[in-house]
């Protein structure tokens, strides 16, 4: 039994293949196909032993070191691949280029009888598919945007829309981020950039024809930024503006924040309003800072939303253009009965310009 080759295309058409990223897992963790099991040759620190000896010593010195390193551990690599696979399951085994490490363990799979594909170019020519997807931007689902401001249940109102069996992309929770100057308290890292695109590949590729409901969001949330194919969708996508009192809107976003407001969190929500002492004035920052300190929340929130978000999100509302429906976000699950009422009659496939996303310079 022969290994073979696969390209990504093609791997991306399989049905629930079991790829198998043989890297090290500090690669698999700064970039990964993310479907993928990362069953690693090498450990980090022997990938930087190879490699040292690879430009001191000379490639043969550093081959040879690393068949010393990996030979123990093929019996049990190949066992937690056979216990990974479900019956009939397709492997894909991938490395960073289609190289040595790949071929090493498509090589062994094949010797004890396992049929498999090694992936033709590995993680890189991965990634350059899935740019070229993203530049095309032909993913053809109508793109309904909610707007409103801070606070005013656009993520409840999305959620709720998916138990009703919409289409919905939430950027804000593959970004792991609210999208705000305190969104990403509480909430650990956000994915890398690399990362979060995989993730969004993979939730645009199970789209089909139809309406997609997702946010307005800026160019960034947090510190990803937005592909090209996806901001311009929001930009150009049908409108729908949702609102709410500040009453509803102040006690949602403290609920939202207190369930991960430990003492480190509320110390780096407290040093953060000193980020808008530019906007607001050092004055004002200060005395919401003393609402805060004074266990005066609610005031301290309100002010902020005022004085802040509503101005900045106002802005931002009124060059979005016309909306086409207008919701009150305080009763989600009515908001979302309004919009599914709305809805049939009213989306209608709309063209979306052509992206022009450039190469990541590291697969061009």
């Amino acid at each position: 039994m022969v290994w073979r080759e696969i390209s990504a295309s093609q791997m991306n058409s399989l049905k629930d293949p079991l790829i198998v990223d043989v890297r090290s897992p500090c690669e698999h963790e700064a970039e990964r196909i993310i479907s993928s099991r990362n069953i690693p040759l090498l450990s980090n620190a022997e990938r930087v032993l190879v490699g040292t000896l690879y430009v001191q010593q000379g490639e043969l010195v550093a081959r040879r070191q690393a068949v010393k390193l990996i030979a123990p551990k093929i019996p049990e690599i190949l066992n937690q691949i056979c216990e990974l696979r479900k019956p009939g399951q397709t492997v894909v085994v991938h490395c960073w280029r289609g190289g040595l490490r790949s071929e090493a363990v498509a090589s062994m799979l094949s010797i004890v009888g396992l049929d498999c594909f090694r992936l033709t170019g590995g993680y890189k020519a991965w990634r350059r598919q899935l740019l070229s997807e993203f530049a095309a931007g032909a993913y053809e689902f109508v793109p309904v945007v909610l707007h409103g401001n801070t606070g005013v249940g656009k993520t409840e109102l999305l959620r709720e829309l998916e138990k009703a069996g919409q289409a919905v992309l939430d950027l804000e929770a593959l970004a792991n981020h609210r999208g705000s100057v305190f969104g990403g308290m509480g909430l650990g890292k956000q994915p890398t950039q690399k990362n979060f695109e995989s993730l969004l590949w993979s939730r645009l590729r199970s789209f089909r024809d139809g309406h997609v409901f997702m946010e307005a969001e800026s160019r960034k949330i947090g510190k990803i930024a937005l592909p090209d194919c996806i901001f311009e969708r929001i930009q150009h996508g049908r409108m729908v503006l949702v609102g709410g009192s500040l009453e509803q809107r102040a006690g949602r976003i403290i609920a939202d924040y207190a369930q991960v407001l430990d003492s480190a969190a509320k110390q780096q929500a407290f040093d953060s309003l000193m980020c808008l002492k530019e906007r607001l004035g050092v004055k004002l920052v200060q005395e919401i800072q003393e609402l805060f300190l004074a266990g005066r929340v609610v005031e301290a929130v309100k002010m902020l939303l005022v004085e802040y978000y509503d101005p900045l999100y106002s802005r931002q509302i009124k060059q979005a253009g016309t909306f086409e429906l207008e919701v009150n976000g305080d009763d989600p699950v009515k908001a979302a009965r309004q919009v599914l009422a709305w809805l049939p009659s009213n989306v209608t496939i709309s063209v979306i310009p052509e992206s022009k996303v450039q190469l990541d310079k590291h697969v061009s």
